[in-house]
């Protein structure tokens, strides 16, 4: 579908929302990875992981880094740090 397109540039996000108690507002935490569309490279056992290359990846596909790296700079990563930061400043984790 984006072959035609000049344009691959793309996101990965996770959303987490959390509510501490009845009528108390949602709380979102948004984890964003940026970067772009390219042809499969790496193992195709996961998903969209060999078509997904994240600017901050050194030119590699999700398939093609460590699970290491990989969690450095995931969308899930950065939106479950977010709400570990909320949980931990609320009180709730201590």
């Amino acid at each position: 579908m984006i072959a035609s397109s000049q344009d691959k540039t793309a996101y990965a996000q996770t959303i987490f929302a959390f509510c501490p108690r009845v009528g108390a507002p949602v709380e979102i935490f948004d984890g964003r990875t940026e970067g772009k569309i390219v042809p499969a490279r790496g193992p195709k056992d996961f998903g969209w992981d060999p078509v997904f290359e994240p600017n901050e990846s050194d030119g590699l596909t999700y398939a093609e880094m460590s699970k290491e790296a990989k969690n450095a700079i995931s969308h899930r990563g950065r939106s479950l740090r977010k709400l570990k930061l909320y949980l931990a400043s609320d009180g709730i984790l201590n």
